[in-house]
Order: C-alpha cells, then structure tokens, then sequence
C-alpha cells in the first residue's frame, strides 16, 4: 500500500512538473513569407519559419531573417503574439 500511494505521488508531482513547463514560454504565431532566428530571454538560436506556430523562451525578444528583416518586443510566460507583415514590414504582435 505505501508503494503504490509513493508511485501515484511521484507520477502526479511529474505531472505537475510537465504541465507548468508546457506553460513556459510564448505562443508565436509566425504569418509572414521570412523565417527568422530568434534570441528571446536566456535562449539563443531558436527558429521561427515561415507560416508557422512555435513556443519560444520568455523575455525580450530580438529575431532576424536572413533577407535583413528584422523583429523585436518582449513576451511574458503564457502570452501569444503574431508576425504580420505590413507594407514589406514584419511586425511583432500580442494577439
């Protein structure tokens, strides 16, 4: 009986630990023809393609495609933003 009651501990506290760190970070939504290369808080070199959804670190946000077009604002745990582009100039968005 306390080994079980231990196991269902352990996997409901990993549970937890997983669904917190799904949470982690920022929902980008990606609506543009570039692909950039983003640094944003601690994490460098993470990709953002064209038409895309991806989760990047939390923080100030600094991203570059290789065309020169640039990106940059900050996002906070949980925050969802957008890259649109207009007039030839890709934006950052909180949606």
């Amino acid at each position: 009986m306390v080994i079980r009651i231990a196991i269902v501990s352990s996997l409901f506290g990993a549970l937890l630990f997983s669904a917190s760190m799904a949470v982690a970070g920022c929902s980008i939504h990606n609506d543009t023809k570039y692909s950039f290369t983003v640094t944003s808080g601690n994490t460098s070199n993470q990709s953002v393609g064209a038409h895309t959804q991806t989760s990047i670190a939390a923080g100030k946000i600094v991203g570059k495609s290789k065309e020169g077009k640039t990106i940059g604002g900050f996002c906070k745990d949980g925050d969802r933003l957008e890259i649109e582009e207009e007039q030839g100039v890709p934006i950052l968005m909180h949606k």
